[in-house]
């Protein structure tokens, strides 16, 4: 009887041992991952680490799964998924091609973006500067895809260098074997300060990483991790915001002092701990709904203030910000600010030459605010530029812009642009307006009035829309201000606008001033509207005073005077003439001619010491943005330079001649003398710009 039980017996034990291995083989999930951190990576120690990690470690304890990870390279990953080797893949970008051949979950990870970094000495600004130059990527990478794509659009050719992981990228970059590489942007700012490489202002493909899972496979598995993802994104304390702020905000490791160590010591603060706790839940319980709303509203808010200040840094890399620009052109003087609000708008502007001779000008308004309008104007900058060099003519450049991003535009976002050409030889301005604010043109004693010739749609409605321009010829010394919305729709802490009337009011007061000057004037003026009450939409202006040719080469005067006080008309009729070729403002005309008369009476009353006649030379010239005066005079040696005006005495008792040189003194920016050849020789130098 025993020799029959004892078979039966070790056939059950066989089979709950079959059933135990069975049932832990249905609870094993591999999950295969590539380097792609802080999402999921190996730290030095071997250890699997990351905000994947994180939720998938929490989801298993949860529904008592086991997890095994299988390293690899990106394609390593997505094979094995193909082929059910792996049963979960964490961090697949949400895209198309992705969707075609994987299962995606509902719920996002993390937002990501391509970044393309350069060498730390490299001039790449943007993609127009990648022709005929080695980029490193990522195999099969979706930011790799979709650069390639872009640059195909723009018939740019570049060597691609394919490797294995993002660290490869940023190590062959950082050894300078290829001139660029791209990465997500997390990975960037995790490891760049590790390599001497630099983020460019060019980043693209805004991206959702989510889990996925092979076709007919595990579905299961994917709707859990779904239904855990969207629960825990509803608790701004979970384990989903404590890992995202841990591996993108960086932790700092706490160690004990040696007199906190012993175990009373850590009993007594876990007590203290303890009644904090307490009396904290307690409080936590009267308000509880307040508390619960309130952490919502700061959670939304900081992601928020995050998106916003990428879009501001993105903005601000794009538009040009060292002025003076292109410093060797006498032919025009520009100046441009971005003052970016507080919700950062699309505002852009841009100034650049399709050939030696004739300026492009741009400025533009995309609608809709923070990051997608930020990548919105980053996008459409680039295209303008590229269309700028291949077209030349405004009309048949927006026409082309317009086109490719009415073709794929299902978010219906649009842009308003302003685009001129100047030619610089004859002074036409050749432009159109697409939806913008039409710019206005200066006169020289500030009278203005708006360009509205040329007005057509915005940008992004209809691709088949043809373009037209309107032409405008500038003269010497008048000036153009391109601005966005915001500068007329600026508002007051009473809700009134600063208006398209109060503008021209403002510029008619800028007659004679540079164009940083104008630009700070007005933007002055903005603020002291506005007050205390913050931007609601980014402040933009441009402005331009042209030079014409014929004006620039002017040599100069040189007239001889003789040593009689009634000479200053003509030294005054020299001044104006030779100012006037140059476009002076005004008041260096009053300076400089307040101050040659005090040194030219010095001259005539104390300079020969008799009543005989004689010659005084004057030479006026241009030289480098200032107006410049030689005196010589053939009188008694006098250094001007040393005479000190002494202010302990009253005002009538002081020697007239002393106070007219102090006076002169402060009103140039540069007085100099010498005595040569027997002449006393004074030059005098005022800077105009």
């Amino acid at each position: 009887m025993k020799n029959k039980i004892r078979p039966i017996f070790l056939f059950i034990l066989f089979w709950l041992h079959w059933q135990a291995a069975a049932s832990a083989a249905d609870d094993l999930i591999v999950v295969g991952f590539h380097d792609n951190t802080p999402l999921i990576f190996t730290d030095t120690d071997g250890q699997v680490k990351g905000i994947a990690v994180d939720l998938l470690s929490y989801i298993a304890d949860e529904e008592g799964w086991q997890l095994r990870y299988l390293p690899g390279s990106y394609s390593e990953c997505t094979r094995r998924l193909e082929e059910n080797t792996i049963d979960l893949f964490p961090g697949m970008a949400v895209a198309k091609e992705n969707e075609n051949r994987f299962v995606l979950g509902k719920e996002t990870i993390v937002s990501n973006w391509g970044q393309l970094y350069t060498a730390s000495d490299a001039v790449l600004s943007d993609i127009l500067d990648f022709q005929d130059k080695d980029v490193a990527v990522v195999t099969s990478d979706i930011y790799f895809q979709f650069f390639a794509t872009t640059l195909e659009k723009f018939g740019i050719h570049s060597r691609f260098v394919q490797v294995d992981s993002y660290g490869e990228v940023l190590s062959l970059i950082h050894h300078k074997e290829v001139a660029a590489g791209i990465v997500p942007r997390l990975y960037g700012a995790y490891y760049e300060k590790r390599f001497r490489v630099r983020r460019s202002p060019v980043s693209f493909r805004h991206t959702e990483l989510r889990f996925a899972i092979c076709k007919d496979q595990n579905r299961k598995i994917l709707a859990t991790l779904d239904r855990y993802l969207n629960k825990l994104k509803e608790n701004p304390n979970s384990i989903f915001y404590s890992s995202l702020d841990r591996w993108t905000q960086g932790v700092r490791k706490v160690t004990l002092p040696l007199w906190l160590r012993p175990l009373w010591v850590l009993s007594a603060i876990a007590g203290f701990m303890g009644l904090i706790i307490l009396g904290n839940v307690f409080l936590r319980r009267q308000v509880k709904l307040q508390t619960e709303a309130l952490k919502v509203t700061i959670a939304e808010k900081e992601k928020i203030e995050s998106e916003l200040s990428v879009a501001r840094e993105i903005q601000s890399q794009l538009v040009p910000a060292e002025f003076p620009a292109f410093s060797n052109r006498k032919e025009f003087d520009i100046y441009a600010s971005l003052e970016p609000a507080r919700e950062v708008g699309g505002d852009f502007y841009d100034c650049f030459f399709i050939d030696g001779n004739h300026l492009c000008l741009v400025i533009g308004d995309v609608s809709g605010k923070g990051m997608p309008a930020a990548l919105f104007m980053a996008m459409t900058k680039t295209m303008i530029k590229s269309a700028a060099r291949l077209l030349a003519e405004p009309e048949y450049i927006l026409a082309d812009v317009n086109r490719e991003i009415s073709r794929n535009n299902p978010s219906l976002t649009f842009v308003t642009v302003f685009l001129g050409v100047l030619n610089l030889s004859s002074g036409e301005l050749t432009y159109s307006c697409a939806g913008h604010n039409p710019p206005l043109f200066i006169g020289r004693k500030g009278n203005s009035v708006l360009l509205g010739d040329a007005q057509c749609p915005a940008i992004g409605f209809d691709d088949t829309f043809q373009y037209r321009q309107a032409v405008v010829k500038m003269q010497h010394g008048e000036s153009l201000l391109l601005y966005t919305d915001g500068v007329t729709e600026a508002q007051n802490s009473q809700d009134h606008l600063f208006t398209q009337e109060s503008l021209m009011n403002t510029v008619s007061l800028t007659a004679g001033l540079s164009p940083k000057q104008r630009v700070v004037a007005i933007v002055s003026r903005i603020r002291e509207f506005t007050g205390e009450r913050p931007l609601d939409d980014d402040l933009t202006l441009l402005s331009l005073t042209y030079f014409s040719p014929h004006h620039i080469d002017y040599s100069g005067k040189t007239i001889v005077l003789r040593n009689d006080i009634h000479e200053m008309s003509r030294i005054i009729e020299a001044i104006t003439q030779v100012a006037e070729s140059a476009a002076c403002p005004r008041v260096v005309v009053h300076d400089v001619t307040l101050a040659i008369e005090e040194v030219f009476s010095n001259i005539v009353f104390y300079g020969f010491g008799d009543d005989l006649d004689h010659n005084i030379t004057l030479e006026l010239f241009i030289e480098d943005n200032a107006l410049i005066l030689i005196l010589q005079d053939g009188g008694i040696p006098f250094n001007p330079l040393n005479v000190q005006a002494n202010r302990e005495k009253p005002l009538e008792e002081r020697d007239k001649g002393g106070m007219g040189i102090m006076l002169a003194k402060n009103l140039m920016d540069r007085i100099e003398y010498r005595r040569d050849q027997g002449k006393n020789i004074l030059r005098l130098e005022k800077r105009f710009r």
